[in-house]
């Protein structure tokens, strides 16, 4: 039998004496007596008393409620009469239900759950658009034909003010992209756009490359979502070295964003740094030697202080008069367990950065590999001081091999590496990656070409075996031309060619975690000739597929609604 009542019925069911009732809680101020002495008259007789409990006696039955510690000293009354016992009895259970003491004895309340919904937009930007006669880049988007995908809109576009022309290009259905290249002039950034169920299969690549020249390289990088807080790892200020750190507003509003950039001698004060405005939707291109002279290897912060921006950095090495290749370094975030999915085999140097940015720490690197994970001698416990960018070379460690990486430490940290490939007699190029997120929906890779490509997946699964499934998509066609099961055992990483032979970028990729533990991934190209090969690395983001909508309950007496 429940033991749940109504407080108000409680006070209604005792058995009042007609003879006695002592008012200990309400304080009455003159004014208020002659109020209730109009009403009760000769029935009632006040005397004042300092507010602190209602105790009601009848016969055996003895209440108590507590409801304010006393204010001011008064004197006590005592009211004669049932009428004035109902009016006292209903102003303290208003008194009780206005403090909140009202409690429901029987009931069991449960906390509201946030529920996974599938999400109803997407939206990337795209700022790698630079382009001269020797260098061309190239912007990309999809919808990925998952079950998922039913119907919706999807385009490229211009980023624009308000009211100029966009020229978006359409997406038209699933399984087929739109791409937009910039040659001899360079172009406004992109935005890569989703609606409806559309949403959930989409996503947006950009690329760059010159065969030739000074500009001589290749580099690839996801779109990404507009962020607060990133980190940008690998760039250099040397002579010879062009980085350029990319912020994009897509809103119309400005954003103020500080860069706080760390060397291997600690945080570096840049007076230039701190308070940037980024104009609203447009692209803001930040020299880091304006900011940073003569470093050789830096991670940037980049903090946004009030907007949203799209931060990633484009860099031009050059030796003298002879090219090193072009990097681009898209955004990551700092954490204690951070995972670089694969470094390609047969490079001709690898470097790993580690940055500490506020406090001591101690990080161990394990090396993942085909045979399963080991820790290199040296690597087990690495002292990182804070704010310090330290670097630790790979080369011997990998031995001509392919590998990953990963990274614990007792505090947050970054990590990312610098890939160098090339040899004596070819010229040198190369690019950087930082840590990359678990694949924890399907990931998208757009705008692929061949056969003069080698497209391969760097699969990594640190902490327990996983399967994921690759797919290959060409020309549109809603089923996939070629498809692989993939099984990465625990502390190892599978090295998978995808065998993408179109002439022109109409393929795509979409690789689908199946079972079993996390599993992250790197992107690599690699474009064959007969001064070197061009390198490009890239992270596989997942698809932002689904959003998590917090809780909302009603507040009892409240006219708003607020979550837990």
């Amino acid at each position: 039998m429940s033991d749940e009542r109504d407080p108000a019925s409680e006070l209604s069911d005792l058995p009042f004496d007609d003879d006695e009732l002592t008012i200990e809680s309400v304080e009455f101020t003159p004014e208020r007596s002659e109020v209730l002495d109009s009403e009760l008259k000769a029935d009632s007789v006040m005397e004042h008393k300092a507010p602190k409990t209602i105790r009601i006696r009848s016969g055996q039955v003895g209440r108590e409620r507590t409801v304010a510690e006393p204010a001011v000293p008064s004197e006590p009354f005592t009211l004669r009469s049932r009428r004035g016992v109902a009016l006292v009895a209903a102003a303290s259970v208003i008194v009780l239900a206005a403090v909140g003491t009202l409690i429901n004895r029987g009931s069991v309340v449960q906390p509201a759950v946030p529920t996974v919904e599938p999400v109803a937009s997407s939206e990337v930007v795209c700022p790698i658009t630079t382009a001269t006669n020797d260098l061309t880049s190239a912007i990309t988007a999809a919808v990925a034909p998952l079950p998922t995908v039913v119907d919706g809109t999807a385009n490229l576009a211009n980023l624009v003010k308000t009211g100029a022309s966009t020229d978006p290009l359409v997406i038209k259905s699933p399984g087929t992209l739109v791409s937009r290249v910039f040659r001899g002039k360079s172009g406004p950034a992109q935005m890569a756009s989703s609606l409806g169920s559309y949403a959930t299969g989409f996503g947006a690549d950009q690329s760059i490359r010159s065969g030739m020249g000074a500009s001589r390289g290749r580099a690839i990088a996801p779109c990404s979502r507009s962020v607060t807080d990133a980190w940008l790892l690998g760039g250099s200020s040397l002579v010879g070295h062009l980085t350029t750190i990319l912020l994009v507003n897509n809103d119309d509003r400005s954003a103020q964003v500080d860069l706080e950039i760390f060397g291997a001698d600690g945080q570096i004060s840049s007076p230039g740094a701190t308070g940037i405005a980024v104009a609203g939707a447009s692209t803001l291109r930040v020299s880091l030697a304006a900011l940073a002279p003569n470093q050789p290897v830096t991670a940037v912060h980049v903090v946004v202080q009030s907007g949203r921006v799209g931060a990633s950095a484009l860099e031009f090495d050059s030796s003298g008069l002879t090219p090193q290749g072009v990097s681009a370094m898209s955004a990551s975030t700092a954490g204690r367990s951070l995972v670089i999915p694969m470094i390609p085999k047969k490079v001709a140097a690898a470097r790993l950065i580690l940055l500490a940015p506020s406090r001591d720490a101690t990080a161990h690197v394990t090396l993942l590999t085909t045979q399963g994970a080991a820790t290199p001698v040296g690597f087990d416990s690495v002292q990182l001081t804070a704010g310090e960018v330290q670097i630790l070379d790979l080369t011997k460690v990998l031995a001509g091999g392919s590998g990953g990486l990963m990274v614990k430490a007792d505090g947050d940290i970054v990590a990312g590496a610098v890939v160098t490939s090339g040899g004596k007699d070819q010229l040198r190029e190369g690019d950087k990656e930082a840590a990359t997120p678990a694949l924890t929906s399907p990931g998208l890779i757009t705008g692929l070409a061949g056969p003069h490509l080698v497209h391969e997946l760097g699969i990594a699964a640190p902490s327990s075996t996983a399967t994921v499934k690759v797919d290959l998509y060409v020309g549109g066609k809603a089923a996939p031309t070629w498809t692989r099961t993939v099984t990465v055992k625990q502390g190892s990483i599978v090295d998978e060619v995808v065998p993408v032979s179109t002439p022109d970028s109409t393929s795509m990729i979409l690789v689908t975690p199946v079972s079993g533990g996390p599993v992250y991934v790197t992107r690599v190209e690699t474009e064959l000739g007969r001064n070197g090969p061009m390198l490009g690395l890239a992270p596989l983001l997942p698809i932002r597929a689904t959003t998590l909508v917090p809780p909302v309950e009603s507040v009892p007496g409240s006219a708003v609604l607020a979550g837990p």
